[in-house]
């Protein structure tokens, strides 16, 4: 891909994505109030539901902390920033997934915005995927 052209002899830079920095923010910033902000804790007695609960807890921190580390990482155009979002986005994508089916697996109906929250991580996991590639 080419860099733009000059304008009176000065180059010019590439759009910096600043979209995507915005959506990046906001989306790390719901992971961390489900992780940090919600309170969710497993009281049902079962291992298998409550300790999904946990782990949707922990993940939705790791993955919160993921995303503004690679908003960051990718804003100051560090190597590797590619490579953080495509895991970041993998990791965050298949919880949403897993705790949404042992959820809908005990009756409890919230596992489908979680896995409708999976889908739209699985159309960040294709964009992620893509600017891999482009790397």
């Amino acid at each position: 891909m080419n860099d733009p052209e000059p304008v009176h002899g000065v180059p010019q830079r590439r759009p910096s994505g600043s979209g995507d920095l915005f959506v990046s923010i906001i989306s790390g910033g719901l992971f961390l109030y489900v992780g940090f902000g919600l309170g969710l804790v497993g009281v049902s007695g079962n291992a298998l539901y409550d300790g999904s609960v946990t782990a949707l807890v922990w993940g939705a921190r790791l993955v919160g902390i993921g995303i503004l580390a690679t908003a960051a990482m990718s804003y100051f155009r560090v190597p590797g920033a590619a490579a953080l979002d495509l895991l970041v986005c993998v990791v965050a994508a298949a919880g949403c997934v897993v705790v949404g089916l042992i959820w809908l697996a005990f009756s409890d109906m919230q596992g489908i915005l979680l896995l409708l929250f999976g889908a739209l991580n699985g159309s960040a996991v294709r964009g992620a995927w893509q600017r891999w590639q482009l790397r």
